[in-house]
């Protein structure tokens, strides 16, 4: 879909950035970047942060995408690092490297990975100016397919901000440090769409009925399909049961509790991404029962891999499977 824009003139005051509407998008942090991307000593303080889509929205423009998403990694980056903030992953720490050894995003794949390059006393964790992608262990290419939950209680769970920093945070490392990898951003409620990432961090909190699960693992499916020869992954953000499919004719079905067609359907396209290769992870937000029960299911049929992150560990969790993908290859 290609969409008309203009730019937002920058001025001094925050509310001609439009920065209410942005805070509403991506939460006060966020907010705060921008200011400073925008200030009088700021690295873009001549140039537009944000866009005037045709809808009369904003949309941020590709410096604000850009610093923000590298905010995002930082943080990221810190919380793998340290490991303070459960997110929910079972990494497998490797050998000890040599000290002269450049940092590495593969040593962000370990669980030690505060002791896998060693360093001075009091010396900090590495910055994403200090990471390398290093050739051991990187398997070519990957096509990876990320979908996201937009339906209404991901809003009213507070996990709406977290999944878009989240969002940012891979969009950022894949465009900047994997540049042979594709990355599809997948939204799915009633039904499913895909976006880019601008569309995404500028989606305004939704109060969408349903969880088309089915749909975007169908987007999801096309999207690996039609990268012959890449590595493909998909990872899914979710705090709900799937509770709508499609029909063979495209009509998308709701039901709640789920029917067991949508149970049915849903599991059965996860089946077939798997039998084509795909490693495929769900982040499973939250504590809803008729979700811990359907992943229990995908789990005993050793159909993917379940990981069940807290809303401020999301990004932290996502980014780390995507890494350990990458670089050590498919969980066994």
């Amino acid at each position: 879909m290609t969409e008309s824009t203009a730019p937002v003139a920058l001025s001094a005051t925050p509310d001609d950035l439009g920065l209410e509407a942005l805070e509403r998008r991506l939460g006060p942090r966020a907010a705060v970047d921008v200011r400073r991307l925008s200030g009088p000593d700021g690295p873009a303080c001549d140039r537009a942060v944000l866009r005037r889509a045709s809808d009369g929205g904003l949309r941020l423009g590709p410096r604000a995408v850009r610093w923000l998403g590298e905010s995002a990694l930082r943080s990221v980056i810190a919380q793998l690092w340290s490991r303070q903030d459960d997110c929910g992953t079972d990494w497998t720490g490797g050998e000890s490297v040599s000290s002269t050894r450049p940092w590495g995003f593969d040593d962000l794949a370990s669980r030690d990975a505060a002791r896998a390059v060693p360093r001075r006393s009091g010396e900090p964790p590495p910055g994403l100016s200090d990471l390398e992608v290093t050739n051991t262990g990187q398997r070519g290419r990957a096509a990876v397919a990320l979908c996201v939950d937009t339906s209404r209680s991901m809003v009213r769970g507070g996990r709406w901000v977290p999944m878009k920093r989240t969002a940012l945070a891979l969009h950022h490392l894949i465009s900047t440090r994997y540049g042979a990898d594709t990355l599809r951003l997948v939204t799915f409620g009633g039904h499913a769409s895909i976006v880019d990432i601008g569309e995404l961090t500028a989606l305004e909190c939704a109060w969408e009925q349903g969880t088309n699960l089915h749909h975007a693992l169908l987007l999801a499916d096309r999207h690996v399909r039609g990268n012959p020869g890449a590595q493909p992954v998909v990872l899914v953000v979710t705090d709900g049961e799937p509770t709508g499919h499609l029909e063979p004719d495209g009509r998308a079905t709701f039901r709640h509790p789920s029917a067991a067609r949508t149970l049915e359907v849903t599991l059965s396209e996860m089946d077939a991404l798997i039998r084509f290769g795909v490693t495929l992870s769900v982040f499973m937000l939250g504590e809803d029962e008729r979700l811990a029960a359907f992943v229990d299911t995908l789990a005993r049929r050793r159909r993917g891999r379940v990981v069940a992150p807290t809303a401020a560990g999301l990004g932290a969790a996502v980014v780390g499977d995507y890494l350990r993908t990458r670089h050590h290859g498919r969980p066994s």
